[in-house]
């Protein structure tokens, strides 16, 4: 045995052999990673705390006092340590059931399948509470999973056990993002081990996936407009958000599921964790009948159930209106007319007038006359404006509805055995009018009447920082510009129309909380310019330019920019410049991130023998803007 008085004034080595041990121990005792940290308080933490307060992007389930959060304690003592854990779980389902016609279904995120990890981790963590005391009977520990004090991942970073990743998660070089976090606080001096130094590099996929624009940046998250966080709140959605929600009933793992880190990563040696297809994917109708007490012994088990059942059906309804079940029709009508809950009866009067027909009117107009909730009465009023203006369109068929959700649920079967694909994994982001779940990441614009009802996006409504826009027509064809106000910050090639959800996830990426507005006066010297350049009139740009990216980046754009009218170079050539000659291929996709093509002259670079190499306006493009400069 040791003692933490006499052990803290002999050799390091005392300790150093007892966290060796622990490591060791570690498997057997349920725990797949372990890493030590300081107990210092996290300063840069506690600022990007306050900031992230001051802008609504918290969840509300966050430790109010923020300097609990940041400053780890003991009750009894002085921390002196902290060790941080991390369990695997599964990414994979073993046969998936499909919905079919009739039988949709909806789904748990990953994180609830199987046993609640909460009482897996305290588990594992008692264990280790124990181990640790056989060998040093008075030290003190404290420990604590997802509900404590301290930021999880926080911990989890400095301890080594991975790094912090654009999706706010922390992703191990091993194990993927797919692992849950617990910590315990002690009076033990542990060694610290070293963090991780991997990183996400220049990739954007989770952001560019997110759903709802919550990712509003590397590292930053508007919890209030995270899909996870909206499929657990109780009461009225907003019907953004129920178009996003898809088919999902508790929690969201898109910027999970794109992210090259978690590529095959697949974890099942926790049988706690296995999850069953039935409670994992319900089937949707069975939902809205279920009790109390039926409902604790399903899902009582999984970490979904802690906000009860109530945010489940809700779910349920919306995403029986996303897959436009017509056979739902006569349970959400009796929903309407009868469920206690107004948020379930307007969460039903919307799915109503998704789903659309005689039937769902009549059930509609019905409860309008009976109705006295407000709110309720505002969805009701909006439901009967989109079944009326829905009137005045084609009609779609029933059977071409069912094939476009088999299609899309094929799709979800797809996910589940094929995570090397990660861009074709289950995204429920709305489409079209009948397309429940978008497999792109990409949001459409809705182009219905019923859009007019929607609220507009904090990301991409009336608020945020303006991008100014502008079109100019050239030789190679329409170009959108963009700039802030200071300075020119993105172009791309076509109208902004059909570039717009490229621009938003741009903007999305780097500029955060943002609106574009059409400004000709703002760019009007900038496309001056331009038509100057393709006329042959210039050859050198004097514009103010405000670059986005990272260091690495704007080196490379830099050097890019050195490169005189007429000339050329290579890869090779900039990796050289910049320090860097081993480095082509990552000069290559910083030169593909060009924001500013043609005032930064990426066309201006080969390949090493010469010979055209790929162009982010296309290789066309490229002969275009060279032939032009030789011709002058």
């Amino acid at each position: 045995m040791t003692s933490v008085q006499t052990g803290a004034a002999q050799a390091a080595a005392v300790w150093e052999k007892l966290k060796q041990e622990i490591k060791a121990a570690a498997p057997g005792l349920g725990i797949d990673d372990i890493g030590f940290a300081s107990a210092e308080p996290f300063v840069t933490l506690k600022s990007i705390l306050e900031q992230h307060r001051a802008k609504g992007y918290e969840s509300g389930f966050e430790e109010s006092d923020i300097e609990k959060r940041v400053r780890p304690e003991l009750k009894d003592g002085e921390p002196a340590s902290l060790i941080a854990i991390a369990v695997a779980y599964p990414s994979k389902m073993v046969n998936p059931p499909k919905s079919e016609p009739g039988a949709y279904r909806g789904i748990l995120a990953r994180s609830a399948w199987g046993q609640d990890y909460h009482q897996v981790l305290r588990a594992a963590m008692d264990k280790l509470v124990n181990f640790i005391r056989e060998r040093v009977p008075e030290a003190m520990i404290e420990s604590m999973v997802d509900t404590g004090a301290l930021v999880d991942r926080a911990v989890s970073q400095r301890a080594g056990i991975g790094f912090s990743a654009k999706n706010c998660a922390i992703i191990s070089p091993k194990f993927g993002s797919w692992i849950f976090l617990g910590e315990l606080v002690t009076n033990i001096p542990f060694q610290p081990d070293t963090p991780v130094t991997e990183d996400c590099g220049e990739c954007t996929k989770c952001i560019d996936a997110c759903p709802t624009g919550a990712l509003v940046g590397p590292g930053q998250l508007n919890a209030q407009r995270c899909i996870s966080f909206v499929t657990q709140t109780k009461g009225f959605v907003d019907e953004e958000f129920m178009l996003k929600i898809g088919n999902r009933l508790y929690g969201c793992d898109t910027c999970q599921i794109v992210c090259p880190k978690n590529r095959g990563k697949n974890w099942d040696h926790h049988p706690e964790f296995h999850p069953d297809p039935e409670i994992v994917k319900p089937l949707l109708l069975p939902l809205l009948d279920i009790g109390n007490r039926e409902f604790k012994e399903r899902f009582g088990q999984s970490s979904a159930a802690w906000r009860g059942k109530k945010p489940i059906q809700r779910n349920a309804v919306i995403a029986l209106g996303n897959f436009k079940d017509k056979t739902a029709v006569p349970k959400l009508t009796e929903v309407l007319k009868r469920d206690p809950r107004p948020e379930l009866r307007g969460t039903a009067a919307w799915a109503l007038s998704r789903i659309g027909g005689e039937d769902a009117m009549r059930a509609i107009g019905e409860a309008a006359a009976n109705e006295q909730d407000g709110n309720v009465l505002s969805m009701l009023q909006k439901a009967k404006e989109r079944l009326s203006a829905s009137k005045t369109l084609p009609d779609k068929t029933e059977a071409k509805q069912v094939s476009h959700v088999k299609s899309e649920e094929q799709k979800e079967h797809n996910n589940q055995n094929n995570q090397n694909n990660p861009l074709n994994m289950e995204q429920p982001n709305q489409k079209t009018e009948d397309a429940p779940v978008q497999e792109s990441g990409q949001t459409t614009k809705p182009t219905k009447p019923e859009a007019a009802a929607w609220k507009p996006s904090a990301v991409t409504g009336l608020h945020g920082t303006p991008v100014y826009y502008d079109e100019v027509l050239t030789p190679i064809g329409t170009l959108t510009l963009c700039a802030t106000d200071k300075g020119l910050c993105h172009i791309d090639f076509g109208a902004f129309h059909v570039r717009e959800a490229h621009l938003q996830q741009w903007a999305r990426t780097w500029i955060g909380e943002y609106r574009y507005e059409r400004n000709e006066e703002k760019l009007g010297e900038a496309a001056k310019q331009v038509q100057a350049y393709f006329a042959g009139e210039r050859k050198v740009f004097d514009l103010k330019l405000d670059l986005f990216g990272t260091p690495f980046q704007l080196q490379v754009w830099q050097v890019l920019s050195d490169i005189s009218y007429g000339e050329a170079s290579s890869h090779q050539q900039v990796a050289e410049i910049i320090g860097r000659p081993k480095a082509v291929r990552a000069v290559l996709d910083a030169i593909s991130k060009n924001p500013i093509p043609i005032i930064i002259p990426c066309h201006r670079i080969s390949g090493k023998d010469g010979t055209l190499v790929g162009y982010v306006g296309g290789l066309q493009t490229k002969e275009q803007l060279l032939t032009l400069e030789q011709q002058s």
